[in-house]
């Protein structure tokens, strides 16, 4: 079912229509069905699979992060009386307006601003907390066919993206947009650029399992096929994310991928000599320059020219401060989720466009729309996942290697972390296909470490290469 979701989540725009919503909450709510299920059948089984047990406060936290759809709607959704309503921030000029039209006011109101939005938002939201609960349940072997499976997605994208632009502007492949480069099957390149940044970390982690594969002869002839593939999808990963000309995609996946190359290299180059090191980022250095020659580095640098970033850079900060500012006027209880469409137009400045969907800034936009409820939400996010990166720093300085598990959760969460960066100027969270693969990335990531998990690979993989390396004399050869 998780796997549906990843896979149907990008196909019509990204999953941002009303028929593609409706498919994946379906999706979503047999999933989370199925998990409940799950989880009450190993309670209640004798000698069921234990889970690590993290302290009190995490489940908590967890809880509340993935009931989040649930209990924002009831908050934003139940009728308040009118004299509690209007004694709210940014609501009595909403009366006035109904005064001055001759329209008399319900006696309750709820906190949302536009309902109908908010009822949208919130199913849209049970997608996430499926993926997210999923990839905290599910066990390591399918959480790895999962990454395998992202990246598939990836390549898809990329072949599509490819012929995108191989048509030119009148193909069929844009489906009705008025499009040209390389977008996809998103709406924008922006999308296309984030969704392909957040892959760049699991394809690191792909080509860590691929190395530690190949147990057998038949086994280490498929790995030995593998490889160059998947160095080719890495390529065209490279390839595609830099033509559709993404300034902050770009940017954000130059961060992750000097982060997962880093942390490779340190830990799992610590057997290599210094010129074998610096062999390896001259490789990686032809890898990106080759990227580079592959595309049109004239349309990307007239993207990045001074007074075209500065320009661009003045509007979308324009309806950041206007976004910041709407969220200070409806502080604390903001304007409700998904109503910025319908409310930003009452603190839109002149100098921005006459139509604006969304704020270009993630952060700005849930203060707006979440007010104080927003804070709670960073303030968890941020303490799972801090926790999290003080116990990964700590198993990888004990056991100074980067074993399969510690990777998995490191390289998902820098694969949140592109989607993080870049929601900085774009509206990445409110694009379903994105969110949910950032979600699952986020449960990956924030997966109980088991105790001794990474030291018992250790000693295994150690063992593994000992025997492989133990030659015994029979009938003057050597078997191995």
């Amino acid at each position: 079912m998780l796997a549906l979701l990843l896979v149907l989540a990008p196909l019509v725009r990204g999953g941002n229509r009303e028929v593609a919503l409706s498919v994946l909450l379906a999706l979503a709510l047999a999933l989370l069905a199925l998990l409940l299920g799950q989880a009450m059948q190993q309670r209640l089984a004798p000698g069921a699979a234990a889970m690590a047990r993290p302290p009190a406060w995490w489940w908590v936290a967890v809880g509340v992060l993935a009931a989040s759809p649930a209990w924002l709607g009831l908050l934003q959704l139940v009728p308040l009386p009118l004299h509690w309503w209007s004694a709210l921030a940014g609501r009595q000029d909403y009366l006035e307006a109904l005064r001055a039209g001759g329209v008399a006011a319900p006696a309750r109101l709820p906190l949302s601003l536009n309902p109908w939005a908010t009822w949208a938002s919130v199913w849209s939201g049970v997608p996430l907390a499926a993926a997210f609960v999923a990839a905290l349940r599910l066990p390591r072997a399918q959480i790895d066919r999962l990454m395998a499976l992202l990246l598939g997605v990836g390549a898809l994208q990329v072949v599509l993206a490819v012929a995108q632009f191989a048509g030119g502007r009148q193909s069929p492949l844009y489906f009705g947009l008025p499009g040209q480069g390389f977008v996809g099957s998103f709406a924008n390149r922006n999308h296309l650029a984030d969704l392909l940044a957040m892959l760049l970390p699991v394809w690191f982690y792909a080509w860590l399992r691929l190395r530690r594969g190949g147990d057998g002869e038949a086994r280490g002839r498929l790995h030995g096929a593998a490889r160059p593939l998947l160095l080719l999808l890495g390529f065209g990963l490279l390839v595609v994310l830099l033509s559709t000309q993404s300034r902050g995609g770009i940017l954000a996946s130059l961060v992750v991928l000097l982060l997962a190359g880093g942390l490779q290299l340190r830990y799992q180059g610590a057997g290599l000599r210094r010129w074998q090191r610096w062999a390896l980022v001259a490789l990686f250095g032809v890898f990106v320059a080759l990227a580079l020659a592959s595309i049109d580095l004239r349309g990307l640098a007239s993207r990045l020219e001074q007074g075209r970033l500065q320009s661009d850079a003045e509007v979308r900060h324009t309806m950041a401060a206007a976004t910041w500012q709407a969220a200070g006027a409806l502080w604390p209880w903001g304007s409700g989720l998904g109503t910025f469409e319908s409310v930003f137009p009452r603190y839109q400045p002149p100098a921005t466009p006459v139509y604006v969907n969304h704020a270009h800034n993630d952060y700005a936009q849930m203060a707006m729309e979440l007010g104080a409820p927003a804070l709670l939400l960073v303030g968890l996010a941020l303490a799972l996942a801090l926790r999290q990166l003080v116990l990964l720093a700590r198993a990888l300085r004990a056991e100074r290697r980067l074993s399969s598990e510690l990777a998995l959760r490191c390289l998902a969460g820098l694969g949140v972390l592109a989607l993080l960066l870049h929601s900085w100027v774009e509206f990445n969270m409110h694009i379903p296909a994105l969110a949910i693969v950032a979600s699952f990335l986020a449960g990956v990531y924030l997966r109980p470490l088991e105790a001794g998990e990474g030291r018992l690979e250790a000693r295994t993989d150690a063992s593994r290469r000992r025997v492989r390396e133990v030659g015994v004399q029979h009938g003057g050869g050597w078997i191995r």
